[in-house]
């Protein structure tokens, strides 16, 4: 092979090339699906991504002649990456011909630079920002991707172990049948939960963003607490993240959880976009391209809903409370028809309760992804992520 380049994205032709690139590896791919340009430019803009405030990252292309053959981004959470044993850093964004060559010197780019900052090893393919999008690698179930989620060929696997990545942990992600409906068990379970007095459920009122925003972030911050690197949410973060959803909101998958008026669980589900997306092939996002997405969500063309995260506060976790808000989901939903499938983002099989309730309610696993961890000094003792308790 020609000699390899790498070049730091510094310019706007550099910036095209880094959102091109995949044009090229997934020609042939059916399951592909191009992101937004304007989701992947969000995570490199200071101005929309908090996470600048307390980090630092960088993209390079890996250039052969005049073509693009690689691309990756490296990144330091300033906050996160001394909690670990080694400090880490994070690297992602990866795309990548079909040579090892190409992917190793992309890995060893990120671990110089890295090296910078005394980092001592680094996750990936991870996001520099929430995991609730671009993490992860694809192991198995080549399926086509949800809006914001990674997807990759199936020789990616290849270069990350041999490089020397090893498994940090699994995630795992379900689909479910509307049609086919709740577990006997947990239908019942959460039709007797709906009589009790002290719970009530309750959709989201959108011209009260704020108050619900308030409410996930109070659930958020106590039931999150025991995670891995768990950093608490702010006000100004929350109101901000459904500030973003709210153009693709549908008040009827965004449900929260009251004791005695008290919020202590909520599960957010959205149209899964990409389902209406697929065909926006060149990544652009214009008024022609708003005006079929909004069409398409009016006219209620996405038969799937994508289900980001559930959470309880502590006292109410472990009590099968969830079978109560999937009660309401499945009255409110089946009947209507308006959605047919439930695609549930990942759980990590360090948080077996989790996986474990997806099991019972009767979804299906239908995908596996990895994040990986790559320790800088070989010699030093490799540990998977901690389960939770």
């Amino acid at each position: 092979m020609t000699t390899i380049e790498l070049i730091e994205v510094t310019q706007k032709e550099h910036v095209s090339q880094f959102l091109n690139l995949p044009n090229a590896i997934y020609a042939t791919d059916k399951n592909w699906i191009r992101p937004l340009d304007k989701d992947i430019e969000y995570v490199f803009d200071p101005t929309k991504n908090s996470f600048h405030t307390h980090g630092i990252i960088t993209r390079w292309i890996a250039m052969c002649g005049l073509t693009c053959v690689g691309r990756v981004a490296a990144f330091v959470n300033f906050r996160t990456s001394s909690s670990f044993k080694q400090p880490t850093g994070g690297m992602g964004f990866f795309e990548c011909i079909n040579s090892q060559e190409v992917a190793f010197k992309l890995f060893d780019t990120c671990k110089s630079w890295l090296e910078q900052y005394h980092i001592q090893a680094m996750d990936g393919p991870i996001n520099f920002g929430e995991n609730n999008a671009w993490w992860g690698l694809v192991v198995e179930g080549y399926e086509p991707p949800l809006y914001r989620n990674n997807y990759n060929p199936t020789y990616y696997k290849e270069f990350f172990e041999a490089y020397g990545f090893k498994t940090y942990f699994e995630q795992y992600y379900y689909t479910f049948d509307f049609k086919k409906g709740l577990a006997p068990r947990y239908y019942e379970f959460g039709k007797r939960l709906a009589q009790r007095e002290e719970f009530h459920c309750e959709n989201v009122d959108l011209s009260n963003i704020r108050r619900y925003a308030e409410d996930f972030r109070t659930v958020y911050n106590r039931g999150w607490q025991t995670h891995d690197n768990f950093k608490e949410m702010s006000s100004k973060r929350a109101i901000s993240l459904f500030k973003t959803m709210k153009p693709v909101i549908d008040k009827d998958l965004i449900w929260f959880l009251y004791h005695h008026n008290q919020p202590v669980g909520f599960i957010i589900m959205i149209p899964e976009l990409n389902r209406l997306l697929r065909n926006f092939r060149n990544g652009k996002f214009g008024l022609k391209e708003k005006l079929q997405l909004k069409v398409g969500l009016t006219m209620k063309m996405c038969k799937v809903a994508y289900g980001s995260v559930i959470g309880f506060v502590p006292e109410f976790q472990n009590k099968g409370l969830e079978a109560l808000l999937f009660y309401h989901i499945h009255e409110k939903l089946v009947p209507e028809g308006k959605y047919e499938t439930l695609k549930i983002g990942w759980a990590g099989d360090f948080n077996p309760r989790v996986v474990n309730l997806y099991r019972k309610l009767g979804f299906k696993r239908v995908q596996t992804a990895v994040t990986y961890r790559f320790l800088f000094d070989s010699s030093m003792a490799f540990e998977r992520a901690p389960i939770i308790n």
